[in-house]
């Protein structure tokens, strides 16, 4: 009993110190709204419920992003299923202090909670520092919530929905709860696999206690969470993320208990004596439908099995995402480069300290037949990895470096040396002008779909979205959210329109003496054009984000007016001098629009959108969050009129009566 007491007076609840990794952030990489790392600190939001720039948000959510076609196109090559694989997001944190026994995480959701989809807990390797993850928690294991009001629920299957939690508060015929199924999400949703309903969560500030008991059999201090949010109505956001245990005493004995396999273990029995007689084509169609990890242990079975299982062609698109806790240099070098002579696709993404021998070895193997090559936030990464890519695989199409922090401008200028890129994401990375004015110009006739979103040291943003637009005839979509240094001059050249000439001056005047050297030597190889007259022969532009980013006054008008024809999305989220006029060039020369976002405007006009949704008859998600000029009552008459997603945010709030929302 004494023991027990002891316990419970020395469990400890500790905050982030640190955070060693992330996917993606809302936020710039220069400020703390929005930012990954404000769970670093003590609650400051909870218990209120809203949207707080002082919480984590991650860059996406739902299935918007998810089913435009430049997303598809990434994914449509990895054919294999990996239906226990849902994961869009994730965050690897570090506590200062080890923990023995861990008792619970506790999650403060504080805005679209019901995203966590697994929870990880690492244990440092003494030996070479890396960190072991186990997996402890998947959704919809069991879990419980605690409200406002100190109210702790246990939810044993997953469901979390507001009437399944509280039916006797929720009135059916006039709750909020309705709005939710006049909507477009639903349609959108069903064309994705997810574990989790929609929404997935009832919509109230919470915290989230994830059970530790008896399920860490060592000291820790790392967490890892992954994220599934394509049911989420709009951003998740979270306040902070609190370790509770017992601080690690060295001396301690630990219990020899092992942690549960991160897998499901697989049954076996399937009939090896008939199935070996089927012919060998439709054998290997059969064994196209298992994934990854039920392949390999399918091939266990019997010496013919394991021919058909392994067979390379087996092996023509490899998606390791879903295995990046597996996949070590061992793998690597004792499994993967003895079946991946035929590989085409091959994804690396989320894996942890891959070196440079073994790195080298399996892109020596799939050399030039390799077509798509996924990295992101792959940490390990230097620039010999990247002079790699471009020995071995000069036939690349397919490139995704995003959020590969680590490497610096210079690791990346081997690219310009690839010669046939559709597709580039280098999503948050410190790549520049160096690299990617060399890289649009050799692949001027090929480049469909480039996101250079959050990218803050492009140094001449002019000049690489100049050559994009003056020269990238088949570019489909475009991503420059957030980027840096997108000035107005800048945006009225691409259109064709009067800009201040000497501005320009200022700004080349203004760069070290070695970049304008290195930047003359560039602009003349690429012949970079002085003006652009106009952008009409961009034809088959469909998507653009050039949101928190300054466009001028009159820009969205003639850009429209020269390519709206093909646009399906257009994100425009805090530009804050977007006009009715915008608006309305819009609606009359984007007829096939789906996606507007216009977060932020305080010009935007009711009867300019209703523009939209007169003339836009494919449109299904319009964000008009804090667009002072269009009240909610105009937003629910629109829901009950037009039936599309209209998304809208709010400041925290604080209710006494939690289920004031659904009342």
């Amino acid at each position: 009993m004494n023991k027990s007491n002891d316990l419970i007076e020395s469990i400890v609840e500790q905050y982030p110190s640190n955070l060693r990794d992330f996917s993606s952030q809302y936020g710039s990489n220069s400020a703390r709204s929005y930012a990954v790392g404000n769970i670093c600190k003590r609650p400051e939001i909870y218990p209120l419920y809203g949207d707080s720039s002082q919480a984590l948000v991650f860059r996406t959510y739902g299935p918007w992003w998810i089913n435009m076609p430049s997303y598809k196109k990434t994914k449509k090559n990895f054919k294999r299923w990996e239906n226990e694989f849902t994961s869009r997001d994730f965050i690897d944190i570090e506590y200062s202090n080890l923990v023995y026994p861990c008792i619970s995480l506790n999650i403060y959701e504080t805005y679209n909670p019901g995203s966590l989809e697994v929870v990880y807990v690492g244990e440092e390797n003494n030996n070479n520092g890396n960190i072991i993850w186990h997996r402890v928690w998947k959704f919809p294991e069991s879990f419980s919530i605690t409200l406002r009001n100190n109210q702790e629920i246990f939810i044993e299957n997953g469901r979390q929905q507001m009437n399944d939690l509280f039916p006797n508060h929720v009135n059916t015929a006039t709750s909020a709860l309705q709005s939710l199924h006049l909507n477009t999400d639903h349609e959108q949703i069903s064309k994705i696999y997810t574990h989790h309903t929609y929404p997935p969560a009832a919509r109230f500030p919470r915290i989230l206690k994830i059970p530790l008991i008896d399920k860490v059999s060592f000291p820790t201090r790392h967490i890892r969470l992954e994220f599934d949010h394509c049911t989420a109505n709009y951003y998740i956001e979270i306040d902070t993320i609190t370790l509770c245990g017992q601080i690690s005493n060295f001396n301690q004995s630990l219990p020899k208990q092992i942690i549960s396999k991160q897998e499901e273990n697989f049954e076996l029995n399937y009939f090896e004596n008939n199935l070996i007689k089927l012919p060998f084509d439709l054998l290997f169609l059969i064994c196209s439908y298992l994934d990854l990890y039920s392949l390999i242990q399918f091939s266990s079975t019997c010496r013919y099995l394991r021919q058909q299982c392994l067979h390379p062609l087996q092996f023509h698109s490899l998606n390791l995402q879903p295995y990046w806790n597996g996949i070590t240099n061992d793998t690597i070098e004792n499994f993967f480069l003895e079946h991946c002579i035929q590989t085409k696709y091959l994804s690396l993404s989320w894996t942890k300290s891959i070196q440079y021998s073994s790195f080298n070895q399996l892109l020596n193997i799939c050399s030039n037949k390799l077509i798509q090559l996924n990295l992101a936030c792959c940490q390990y990464l230097t620039g010999e990895y990247i002079q790699i890519i471009v020995n071995y695989c000069k036939n690349i199409e397919i490139l995704n470096l995003e959020n590969c922090s680590y490497l610096t401008n210079l690791d990346f200028i081997p690219l310009k040396n690839l010669h046939h890129i559709r597709s580039l994401n280098v999503y948050r990375t410190k790549i520049d002008y160096r690299t990617l004015l060399p890289l649009i110009d050799n692949n001027k006739e090929h480049l469909e779909d480039i996101n250079l979103g959050s990218c803050q040291n492009l140094i001449d943003t002019i000049g690489i979205v100049k050559l994009i637009f003056a020269r990238c005839i088949n570019l489909r979509s475009i991503d420059l959210w957030r980027a840096s240094n997108l000035t107005s001059n800048c945006y009225l050249s691409i259109i064709g329109l009067s800009h201040d000439i000497q501005e320009e001056e200022r700004r080349f005047s203004n760069l070290s003496i070695n970049e304008q050297e290195e930047l003359a030597i560039i602009y003349s190889l690429v012949n970079l054009p002085i003006e652009i007259n106009s952008i009409i022969h961009m034809t088959y532009l469909r998507e653009i984000d050039i949101g928190w980013t300054d466009p001028p006054a009159g820009f969205i008008q003639n850009f429209v007016q020269q390519v709206g024809h093909s646009l399906i999305k257009i994100f425009l989220t805090a530009c804050r001098r977007v006009s009715n006029e915008d608006i309305i060039a819009i609606s009359e020369n984007c007829l096939q629009l789906r996606q507007l976002d216009v977060l932020g405007s305080n010009i935007i006009q009711e009867e300019a959108m209703e523009c939209i949704l007169k003339n836009c008859l494919y449109i299904e998600f319009l964000d008009l969050s804090f667009c002072s000029k269009i009240s909610d009552e105009k937003i629910s008459n629109w829901i009950c009129q037009y039936k599309n997603c209209f998304k809208r945010s709010y400041q925290p709030i604080n209710n006494d009566d939690i289920y004031s929302e659904f009342a």
